[in-house]
């Protein structure tokens, strides 16, 4: 299952730091992990892409992501574009 770490209204404050995320997502699990814009629009930002065996994991990994940046802010959705 695909996975993305949306850019959600934390990161209207803070940045969307693309390689310090795809890192923490490699750290938690995250597999196949790359950039995408958003909804698959290319007037969207690019955002961090990822395979995980299961929702859970996904939620898993996306708590991992918030430690790591210092927020609960971090949401993790299932990609749902091609």
């Amino acid at each position: 299952m695909r996975f993305y770490v949306k850019w959600s209204a934390w990161f209207d404050s803070h940045p969307y730091n693309r390689p310090k995320i795809a890192k923490l997502v490699r750290q938690a699990g995250g597999k196949n992990v790359r950039l995408a814009n958003a909804y698959g629009w290319s007037n969207q930002p690019r955002v961090v892409t990822f395979s995980a065996p299961s929702s859970s994991k996904a939620e898993a990994i996306g708590r991992a992501v918030g430690r790591g940046l210092g927020t609960p802010w971090i949401i993790v959705s299932k990609k749902d574009w091609k």
